[in-house]
């Protein structure tokens, strides 16, 4: 039986296992998420990163697999973890080149905090799609930040609503074979207060691309100015984007927990 080395991490209370394969030992990564994220029988997490060598102009790359074994194309919480454990592991905190399935991110130190590049944003045509949900009449903003989401912007606390059954209703109204992000947030001119279901996890206690999504929703919306705080379960991160054609950046806190080892 193997034995590998693995480090618990959480940006804003979105957790992960952080695998670092840059040697190429090449695991079975959609099984190992599904057990090492087992929070009974596992170690327990949102999803499994994987650090691989880059293949593009980057100074590493990642592999993001939900805690079902999917795959993710990006993860804001997830990149600025790495930046923390690459700090750690080489001594240095500087700016990072990240190849992600989306694309090469970027990160760099802010403080106490974490800054991420996120690209971007793209606005899926047509953008909103008008939803009935236990007896509300909803709409959902279609945006993807190298990764799907679906955004709803409602005026009552978004803790009034039951999250499973609302992403479901909008995954098969969105006709997203392949699954939403799906987000609801209350919104002030510059604070959202969110909830967010990941798809291949359920409800998550925060999702950094989430918050950027809900974020381009609100600005577009003319709810919210650049920059937002975004309020999640787990805490804030803010959110910058000066409009359309431009990136967005996300800035929030990371944390290594612990290291262990374990059989495989």
């Amino acid at each position: 039986m193997a034995a590998i080395s693995v480090t618990k991490c959480h940006g804003t209370g979105n957790d992960f296992v952080l695998l670092d394969d840059r040697a190429g030992n090449g695991y079975e990564y959609p099984r190992l998420a599904r057990t090492l994220c087992e929070r009974r029988f596992g170690i327990g997490a949102d999803g499994l990163l994987v650090l691989l060598p880059a293949r593009a102009k980057a100074d590493l790359a990642l592999r993001i697999f939900n805690a079902d074994g999917s795959e993710a194309e990006t993860c804001g919480n997830g990149l600025r973890c790495v930046a923390r454990y690459i700090a750690r592991e080489s001594g240095r905190d500087g700016p990072l080149a990240i190849e992600t399935a989306a694309g090469v991110v970027r990160t760099q130190p802010a403080g106490e905090r974490i800054r991420v590049e996120m690209g971007t944003p793209q606005l899926v045509a047509p953008l909103y799609t008008d939803l009935e949900f236990d007896g509300r009449k909803l709409r959902f903003a279609r945006i993807s930040i190298g990764n799907p989401h679906a955004v709803i912007l409602v005026q009552e606390p978004p803790e009034g609503f039951d999250l499973d059954q609302l992403a479901q209703a909008v995954t098969r109204a969105a006709k997203a074979r392949d699954g939403l992000n799906v987000e609801i947030a209350s919104t002030g001119s510059r604070t959202l207060r969110m909830r967010v279901h990941e798809r291949g996890v359920g409800e998550t206690w925060a999702c950094g691309s989430g918050a950027a999504a809900a974020a381009v929703a609100a600005i577009i919306e003319g709810r919210a100015k650049s920059p937002v705080e975004v309020e999640q379960r787990g805490g804030n991160v803010t959110i910058e984007w000066q409009g359309e054609h431009t990136p967005i950046y996300l800035t929030g806190p990371a944390e290594l927990v612990f290291d262990t080892t374990v059989a495989i």
